[in-house]
């Protein structure tokens, strides 16, 4: 699909872009690039996929829930500063 100057016009004013004369012919042909990628999806085999309403109706894999390490909190609350009862002990910075 070729863009022209008037499509392009309308596109800026919908974008609320100015533009000068140096940026058309960069955006114009990179529109066109983008609106050959669009025209090349049509070519794509989706025989077999079936369509769907919403994304979330495909069936998500999902990893087992399982505990990978055990209880890290000692060897974690020894490389603290300052640790009590488990937990990481910090400056006060609110009054």
């Amino acid at each position: 699909m070729a863009i022209n100057d008037d499509d392009l016009d309308k596109l800026c004013f919908l974008a609320r872009l100015a533009l000068n004369e140096g940026d058309r012919a960069p955006l114009k042909s990179d529109l066109q690039r983008m609106l050959g990628f669009v025209d090349s999806l049509r070519d794509a085999d989706v025989g077999d996929c079936a369509p769907m309403a919403h994304p979330h109706d495909s069936d998500l894999r999902r990893r087992v829930d399982a505990v990978s390490s055990g209880d890290q909190c000692d060897q974690l609350t020894a490389l603290a500063p300052a640790a009590s009862a488990g937990m990481f002990l910090v400056p006060k910075v609110i009054e």
